[in-house]
């Protein structure tokens, strides 16, 4: 696998392969896992709701795409199976963590606590992350790495890494 990182994390191997257009279809299932739910209360049919989803999904792909350049867009593998995304900006005096998802069957285990004590062991500087205000899962996952709050712009909390 070229440009591929294996993480020997707390729980397990993990392998870190850069997005090919071939994920087009796990990461559309990865974002709407999450988004759909979050969307359920809208008074739309399925039918708009699915378009809706993917109107969100193609507008983060392009933002994130646009916004940073220089990212490394992951694919999360363990055992050779897709179970998230992972977008890390390297660039600048400070990383930042833009995106992390898991498939909802690979949530609440321990299992992402583990992929980013993994990912912050290799870094030297600072890295930066924002987490919706009403997170609680991804915020306790974060300050259990070590993540500190250092401002918000709502509706994100603005936290800082430091080695």
């Amino acid at each position: 696998m070229t440009d591929a990182l294996v993480l020997e994390t707390a729980r397990g191997r993990i392998v870190l392969r850069p997005e090919q257009s071939g994920d087009a279809d796990f990461l559309y299932a990865l974002f709407r896992s999450h988004t759909f739910l979050e969307l359920a209360m809208l008074p739309v049919d399925a039918a708009a709701m699915e378009q809706l989803v993917r109107m969100q999904f193609d507008s983060q792909t392009a933002t994130y795409r646009a916004q940073f350049p220089q990212a490394r867009f992951d694919i999360v593998e363990q055992d050779g199976e897709a179970i998230g995304r992972l977008i890390v900006d390297r660039g600048g005096e400070v990383g930042c963590i833009v995106d992390f998802a898991l498939l909802p069957e690979r949530r609440s285990g321990g299992l992402g606590t583990a992929i980013l004590a993994a990912v912050l062991a290799q870094q030297r500087r600072p890295v930066l992350c924002k987490v919706l205000y009403n997170n609680a899962a991804s915020l306790r996952m974060c300050r259990r790495v070590g993540f500190v709050q250092i401002g918000s712009e709502l509706p994100f909390l603005q936290l800082e890494w430091r080695p």
